[in-house]
């Protein structure tokens, strides 16, 4: 939209799940952020996508550095078979500006935020 700023999305995970959110943020006009650890999947967002979006190497400080400036965080992490690991803490929650969202994907495996609850639409 002129005049506004895009929105900053950052995806935690870049799996199936991860990719398809921030396909449908880029399509929103966003600006994306997608971490992940596997430095593979990393370079294969890359090759995909170049400079339309930011790929980074998932670490607490890196997620704790973007928190800021993000407005939508979607957590999008998988780890088949076990549960998912708790990435945003409550004390985390300070650092997002008001009105950010927090979408939890991993929900059904126990969520990757801390405050996260399950929900029925």
């Amino acid at each position: 939209m002129p005049g506004v700023k895009p929105a900053e999305v950052m995806v935690i995970g870049g799996g199936t799940v991860g990719l398809n959110a921030a396909r449908m943020a880029m399509g929103l006009g966003a600006h994306v952020t997608i971490l992940d650890r596997s430095l593979e999947r990393l370079k294969y967002i890359d090759e995909l996508y170049g400079d339309r979006l930011t790929t980074i190497y998932s670490t607490r400080d890196a997620i704790e550095e973007r928190l800021p400036y993000t407005d939508p965080v979607v957590g999008a992490v998988l780890i088949p078979g076990a549960a998912a690991p708790k990435l945003l803490v409550r004390e985390h929650l300070k650092h997002l500006r008001p009105g950010s969202v927090l979408v939890d994907v991993a929900i059904d495996q126990g969520g990757c935020f801390e405050t996260s609850r399950p929900t029925t639409h």
